[in-house]
């Protein structure tokens, strides 16, 4: 396709450091991997010695690991029950657009990850995308010495993975570089058990659908990466970012209707065959001025992104009952989406800790998507038919400016700032009744914190945040996938969070104890919403609503000690109470409002021993409460996995991982509306054990317990 030569020849790399935090106490962790940082706003995982990262799972894997941090079996991600955005060194990334987010977190490789930032209280400099961020800060060379890290792995069913990254650098030039190659295999079980409603409540039919779906997928990623020291004080960089990442999705589904009388209606199995692919490809240039006045920081970046996504499946009805002629049909997404981005930050240090930040962002952001269906064998292009393709475009402008400004009063370390955003949309093609719009929004925050002695920190915050509808949710586009027609919303408006926490943290010599009050409300939320095509159907449309509204308020602990010089420990659970409502119109049979609450929570293990020098076996159990679905809850589940790291030489290391030991990651939903009441299970095998050779060229010898960086 159109574009895919300059894709395929640029391969990636990200070389912008995140933006400088604010000068502010730290507490240090040394007793739990991974090692953890916690500032006022923010906690900072470092991952050198997770042997998740180093044992080639992916950015997905190890977000599991993290207190605090949920990642459902179907991919999303979500801190303190609010909605999350994952930046890359405090920006957004090529490598996390252009599919959906769990696909990308699936997809990356975590052992280009240097740490992980949990930002709870995002200050001005951050889009206002989403209520909590977390940002990926990525490996960068920190000597000129030529040196290389090597690493290659196996495992069940074809899984294997090599990946290379090296810098090194010639008087004031520097460079760097990666690529990984990732073959693996996702797949889940899914059964559906529906009942659909006539008006008065009684049952008009009953739906009973089996899904297995296979995805083999191999991701093939690049980084490049050349800067300039032009003087003391200026740097330039240009670095390349690219990848391949194709997932043939395969599943079966089997279905049976049933009338009220109980009697088969119909039966289907169909078999899917699904190429697709996400290709990215970006080019990014950065300038930045240091020192000059009173050791502040000027940087500049400007950055284009190509991404082209090619959804393609074919369905092959096998049998019906009552029989009826074979019938095989065809539907395909394509689109391709061009983002240009250029934003400045200016950072100056001021006496007594004060700060002072300014910036400001633009972006463009020009999405075509195409849609076909037909059956195979009609004449016209590739088997669709003569019906033109569908077509879906829109371009959006985002403008942004920030200030934020920190000083001490007294005691206390006060920091304010306040964001501006304006996104311009205009729609290009689609149905009609799409106004274009203009979106502006005001997002103050503010944090106050003070040491009450030198081994306790109090902290206190309030944030505005919104999350913008993606690309994705505004396409009305339909996609069917087994009993469901999928559709975007053209009118989705950006949701809205305001939050208030309260953070105490304490630190001795071998234990560290934190605990945070929060609370979020949010309105304008954007939610997925079902409803039946036509009265008593059981088939589904599936579309997303500024219909929700509702809060979350919980206590967020943890606690990480040591147990002898052998054993780190780490425990964490956040325990909260979550509400939503909703509105249950938009159906042909609308009613009332629906209201959901529970209490829940999220409660996470860490344990490390080391038994010797080079040895290092770790375990790391979670526990999910249930949650909220539109119209119901969804049951929790639970998982471990266990890791253990060889240093077989100084050079040379061997991780071994077992993922999800006793085949736990499994839950069910419960949905009682209107219209319908289904009973759902997802089941997420991912019992895989995981062998992994890591090999250092050039630098220092490796520490015990994993490869070095």
């Amino acid at each position: 396709m159109k574009g895919r030569g300059f894709r395929n020849a640029v391969i990636a790399g990200l070389a912008v450091a995140a933006p400088s935090a604010l000068a502010q106490t730290e507490v240090t962790v040394t007793a739990t991997p991974p090692e953890a940082v916690r500032l006022d706003d923010r906690t900072v995982y470092d991952l050198a010695g997770n042997l998740q990262a180093k044992g080639g799972g992916s950015v997905a894997d190890v977000l599991t690991t993290l207190p605090a941090v949920s990642v459902d079996p179907p991919g999303k991600v979500r801190v303190h029950g609010a909605s999350v955005t994952v930046m890359v060194d405090g920006k957004p990334s090529a490598a996390l657009r252009g599919m959906p987010l769990a696909t990308a977190l699936q997809s990356m490789p975590a052992n280009t990850i240097a740490k992980i930032e949990v930002i709870t209280d995002p200050g001005p400099e951050f889009r206002g995308d989403a209520g909590i961020i977390i940002n990926l800060v990525t490996r960068k060379p920190r000597s000129p010495a030529a040196k290389a890290d090597l690493g290659a792995g196996i495992g069940p069913q074809g899984r294997r993975s090599g990946s290379a990254a090296g810098s090194f650098g010639v008087g004031a030039w520097a460079f760097s570089g990666s690529a990984d190659v990732r073959d693996d295999i996702r797949y889940d079980l899914l059964d559906i058990d529906r009942t659909a409603k006539n008006a008065d409540g009684s049952a008009a039919g009953r739906l009973v659908e089996h899904r297995s779906t296979f995805v083999p997928y191999t991701n093939t990623t690049g980084t490049l990466s050349v800067s300039y020291a032009a003087s003391d004080h200026d740097t330039v960089s240009l670095s390349g970012e690219g990848a391949l990442r194709h997932r043939p999705r395969q599943y079966r589904d089997d279905l049976g209707v049933y009338g009220p009388d109980g009697g088969v209606t119909s039966r289907s199995v169909t078999q899917d065959r699904a190429p697709q692919h996400f290709d990215h490809a970006s080019l990014t240039g950065d300038y930045v001025r240091k020192g000059v006045v009173g050791g502040d920081t000027l940087s500049v970046k400007a950055s284009h992104e190509d991404h082209e996504t090619l959804r393609d499946q074919t369905d092959d009805q096998l049998f019906q009952v009552p029989a009826s002629v074979e019938d095989i049909y065809r539907q395909r997404h394509t689109e391709r989406e061009l983002i240009d981005t250029i934003s400045g930050d200016y950072v100056l240090p001021l006496p007594r800790e004060e700060q002072l930040k300014l910036g400001f962002e633009v972006e463009s952001d020009r999405v075509q998507s195409a849609y076909q269906a037909g059956a195979v064998g009609e004449s016209g292009d590739g088997g669709f038919g003569a019906a033109p393709a569908a077509r879906f475009g829109l371009n959006r402008t985002l403008s942004a400016g920030y200030a934020s400004y920190q000083r001490l009063l007294g005691p206390w370390l006060v920091k304010g700032g306040l964001r501006v955003e304006s996104m311009a949309t205009r729609f290009l093609a689609a149905a009609d009744g799409m106004p274009d719009s203009n979106d502006l929004r005001w997002l103050p925050s503010l944090s106050l914190g003070r040491d009450l002695g030198p081994e306790s920190r109090l902290t206190f915050s309030y944030t505005r945040r919104i999350d913008r509808p993606t690309t994705e949710q505004l396409n009305p586009l339909q996609t069917i996938v087994g009993a469901t027609t999928i559709l975007g919303n053209t009118g989705l408006r950006p949701s809205r969070t305001d939050s208030v926490a309260a953070g105490y943290t304490y630190t001795a010599a071998k234990v560290t104890a934190s605990g945070t009050l929060y609370a979020r409300r949010l309105s304008d939320d954007i939610v997925d919403y079902r409803y039946a095509a036509t009265p008593g159907a059981t088939t589904l449309v599936s579309t997303v609503e500024n219909t929700g509204s509702g809060t979350s308020a919980g206590l967020d602990l943890a606690v990480d000690f040591h147990l002898g010089p052998d054993w780190a420990v780490g425990l964490s659970s956040d325990l909260s109470h979550l509400r939503e409502a909703m509105p249950l119109g938009g159906g042909p049979i609308a009613g009332g409002d629906y209201t959901g609450a529970l209490f829940t929570h999220l409660t996470k293990v860490n344990l490390t021993w080391t038994p010797w020098e080079g040895d290092r076996l770790q375990l790391q159990g979670q526990v999910h409460g249930r949650s909220l679905e539109a119209g119901g809850t969804r049951s929790g589940y639970q998982s471990v996995t266990l890791s253990y790291g060889h240093d077989v030489t100084s050079r040379l290391t061997l991780i071994v991982t077992a993922n999800d030991v006793f085949d736990g990651v499994r839950h069910v939903t419960w949905i009682d509306m209107p219209q319908y009441r289904e009973r759902s299970e997802l089941a997420v095998p991912g019992q895989i054990v995981y062998l992994r050779l890591t090999y250092k060229l050039g630098g220092g010898e490796n520490k015990a317990g994993g490869a070095a960086p």
